[in-house]
């Protein structure tokens, strides 16, 4: 199995996520005294402000939260594109979705490195999600 590294190139969250070059999981942390997680990475817990914080990948699938079809967006992003907030684990994250319509609350997804725009470099990659057959993590 290829390992998760940082992606390189014209990459937005470079630092917030890993990828094996299609699959994709984020730089969580977890607060060591009570428990809460966090993405992106802290340093101190907003929930109980300890600093004990420790590093921890994300699962690399999750489940629909909600999701919109975006028909108007920043020149960059060519619309119509689909939003989606995903459960991964512990957290919900805003994500691109590599699909045409909107997916329904509790759809399987898997995080993905994504092209999610454009500019005068080229493609824009993040990490995003994409429809799974796998179980999803929650």
């Amino acid at each position: 199995m290829t390992p998760f590294t940082e992606p390189t190139g014209n990459v937005v969250g470079a630092g917030d996520f890993r990828t094996d070059g299609i699959r994709a999981v984020l730089n969580t942390t977890r607060c060591r005294a009570c428990g809460t997680a966090w993405f992106p990475a802290r340093t101190q817990c907003a929930a109980c402000a300890s600093g004990d914080m420790t590093p921890e990948p994300s699962a690399d699938t999750g489940t629909v939260y909600a999701s919109t079809l975006v028909r108007i967006g920043p020149a960059r992003f060519s619309a119509p594109y689909v939003l989606t907030y995903t459960d991964i684990g512990d957290i919900r994250v805003l994500a691109h979705y590599a699909g045409d319509s909107a997916p329904a609350p509790g759809t399987p997804v898997q995080l993905r490195l994504t092209v999610i725009g454009s500019d005068d470099n080229g493609p824009v990659m993040s990490y995003g999600v994409a429809p799974t057959t796998q179980g999803a993590n929650r």
